[in-house]
């Protein structure tokens, strides 16, 4: 007699739609953000920024401010004790000393028993400013002859920092550049030169693209209580990134992180924009007062002081043999980096590198300081605008050879095994089987027929179709997850993540079908950085992939 038995087939959860679990907060109104925490004692605390985009620094008076009625406090860099913070740190320096770089730039920062009286103290500040010439635009500011972006006596100062990330302005190829520019090492493969003769096609284009603001609907904000010692913190941040936060903090107070506490609260939107700006000002003033203290920007003073995408110039020039075979690509990006060194800046030639096969790579990247805010990212650091003015141009490419699109990059799209510039070879990336998908689309298969039958509405209108690709390196970062398993059966999932855009959704799906378990027994939590499991910044799309990776090993 033979006995057989049948396993129960694991449920697919993952890929399928779950209302999310923070949904019924959010959408009633009962979320609490950072800007919504209310603790006993708090005080509010208000900027005064400078109207000038570049200014020396005179005199702050804070007198007047002093005297009105719920003031608390009043400080400047100086008196805070933040002066020997490295200058070109935004984070670690919030407040100007000496000049002043962009337009809003926070030059005192003013504490209030309620926001209006923190608002009135601001408001009476008296500043007196001596205006510098202002350098705008990126292209200008890389010219021998263009003004600084900042005094030479802020260089020097910066200098002296040992841990200062000084941007060099370093000669290309005999051709003189001002102290605004530093550049990036090159990025180099093959013999450009030989490529652009071998080439049967050449095209050349040129893009500018124009800074943007995320325009997340909850402005930078944070809540710090200090212990009545000081010697802890308590922090609720609108931030991508709670750990970021308390390394950020901990070095800008000098102490160690094991006394910073962080914890996990809703954010409002970030899109690259809320890494760690706000916090350790905020941190230091409330240490320093020993209460409570809120800052939350204005709609006004985020566009003014956030940290928006960059501004860049890129000439792009690709050279093709007539079977679409790419024989060369030359690319030259502006980074308009704002008046702080963008750190990712040199990151951003990989993208011209990171979709196409091609033996002759010459990649270029200037970064240029100039009197704007410090640069953030929208949708991965300088990524869209490389993809785009790149595609842009390979569309360019496509029309000169007479070649179909679809066609041209699946003969160039890097595959497993393809050589890369760090000298190794690529791992699956994907690419070529996303074109095959769009390959047998309706959509890209019909477009013909598809522009043809445009809707009534659009008649007249000009309809098109295109094709685009890009990537992100990410997932790169290590991180953690527990799973822990509670008495009535369901499971607790922690994790060091924020929850941006519906990661905590994806998560449970990971461990509901690893666990073979309805997505209903699994709650996603986060809890501070004191016992929440390590997860790095929330961005460039790899929060699936790094926190994904660790929450179905721990399930």
């Amino acid at each position: 007699m033979t006995q057989t038995t049948q396993q129960q087939a694991q449920p697919v959860l993952v890929g399928t739609s779950l209302p999310r679990q923070d949904g019924p907060d959010k959408v009633t109104g009962r979320a609490r953000y950072a800007g919504d925490q209310a603790l006993p004692g708090m005080l509010y605390a208000r900027l005064v920024t400078s109207p000038y985009a570049h200014a020396r620094l005179l005199n702050i008076d804070t007198s007047a401010a002093l005297s009105i009625p719920g003031v608390v406090a009043a400080f400047t860099a100086e008196t805070l004790g933040m002066a020997q913070a490295n200058l070109l740190s935004r984070a670690q320096s919030p407040l100007a000393q000496h000049e002043v770089v962009w337009c809003g730039h926070p030059v005192a920062i003013v504490v209030g028993e309620t926001e209006a009286s923190a608002r009135d103290g601001a408001d009476a500040v008296e500043v007196d400013y001596d205006p510098l010439p202002a350098v705008i635009d990126p292209e200008a500011a890389t010219q021998p002859d263009s003004s600084p972006a900042r005094s030479h006596r802020q260089l020097e100062a910066a200098n002296g920092e040992e841990h200062s990330d000084i941007p060099r302005a370093i000669s290309s190829e005999g051709e003189g550049l001002s102290p605004n520019v530093s550049q990036t090492p090159p990025l180099q493969l093959g013999d450009i030169e030989a490529g652009l003769r071998e080439a049967e096609v050449v095209v050349e284009c040129r893009y500018r693209t124009h800074p943007v603001h995320q325009s997340y609907m909850e402005p930078h904000s944070v809540t710090v209580a200090p212990s009545p010692s000081g010697h802890h913190l308590v922090i609720w941040p609108s931030t991508q990134g709670l750990f970021n936060v308390r390394s950020a903090v901990a070095q800008a107070l000098k102490m160690p992180e094991r006394q910073v506490r962080v914890e996990s609260v809703p954010i409002g939107g970030g899109f690259g924009g809320k890494e760690t700006l706000l916090e350790p000002l905020v941190a230091a003033v409330a240490h320093r007062l020993r209460k409570p203290l809120q800052l939350v920007y204005t709609r006004q003073e985020d566009l003014l002081a956030g940290n928006p995408a960059p501004q860049t110039v890129i000439t792009i020039k690709l050279g093709a043999k007539r079977d679409g075979t790419l024989t060369a690509i030359q690319a030259r990006m502006i980074l308009d980096s704002g008046a702080y060194p963008n750190p990712l800046a040199g990151f951003s030639g990989f993208h011209f590198a990171g979709v196409y096969r091609c033996p002759n790579l010459d990649i270029r990247c200037d970064v240029v300081q100039t009197n704007k805010p410090g640069t953030g990212a929208y949708r991965a650091p300088a990524g869209p605008q490389a993809y785009f003015a790149l595609e842009s141009t390979v569309q360019d490419l496509c029309q000169q050879l007479e070649m179909d699109p679809l066609q041209f990059r699946r003969i160039n799209a890097l595959k497993e095994g393809d050589p890369n510039l760090m000298r190794g070879r690529w791992p699956r990336i994907g690419l070529l089987e996303c074109l095959e998908q769009i390959q047998q689309h309706p959509l890209w298969a019909q477009r013909v027929q598809a522009r043809q039958q445009a809707p009534v509405e659009l008649k007249g209108w000009k309809v098109g179709i295109g094709l685009a690709v890009g990537g992100w390196p990410g997932g790169t970062e290590p991180a953690a997850a527990l799973c822990r398993l509670e008495q009535d059966g369901t499971f607790t999932v922690v994790v060091g993540s924020v929850d941006l855009s519906g990661s905590d959704a994806s998560l449970a799906l990971i461990a509901a079908e690893e666990l073979s378990l309805p997505t209903e027994a699994v709650n996603m939590t986060h809890d501070s950085t004191d016992s929440m499991p390590y997860s790095g910044l929330s961005a460039g799309s790899k929060t699936i992939y790094t926190v994904g990776s660790a929450v179905l090993a721990a399930a």
